[in-house]
């Protein structure tokens, strides 16, 4: 999936940067863009479907997306058990979500879980068509980390 931007502020303001899914020029990975892409669309999702929710657990924008770059990068340590054959089925466990936030209540848990299997399946299928073929060429270098209109 490519991320289409409306205006140039209005990513100059995004709460996930690329960076947070790189510390090196050799994680600069399509697998990582992939990471990055789909932890803004748990993000996008969650403050959507769950924002007013969290503000009564005092969760802000910056928790949710450390939380949003934290399941990416869990998601992305399950698809590559999945690729290498370890697992048959990519799970979402809800103890992801319980041990991110051990105060939500079941319902919320179950809620988020729901939000985040949507985002997964819905980006998969994107995935399925987009040319930038990230998840079947996961090791290969992503030029799109060194591109500004994505990196502000």
């Amino acid at each position: 999936m490519v991320i289409t931007l409306k205006t140039e502020e209005e990513f100059e303001y995004s709460v996930i940067k690329p960076t947070s899914f790189y510390s090196s020029e050799h994680e600069k990975t399509k697998l990582n863009w992939f990471c990055f892409e789909i932890s803004v669309g748990f993000f996008d999702a969650i403050k959507k479907n769950h924002g007013r929710q969290l503000k009564k657990y005092k969760i802000d924008d910056k928790a949710i997306a450390e939380f949003s770059i934290y399941i990416a990068k869990k998601m992305k340590d399950i698809v590559l058990q999945k690729l290498a054959g370890k697992i048959d089925t990519v799970y979402i466990s809800y103890e992801m979500v319980e041990l991110y936030f051990p105060t939500f209540n079941d319902g919320l848990v179950n809620k988020m879980l729901n939000t985040i299997s949507k985002v997964w399946d819905e980006q998969l299928s994107i995935c399925g068509i987009c040319p930038t073929r990230c998840i079947s060429e996961k090791d290969a270098y992503c030029i799109m980390f060194d591109d500004e209109d994505y990196c502000l």
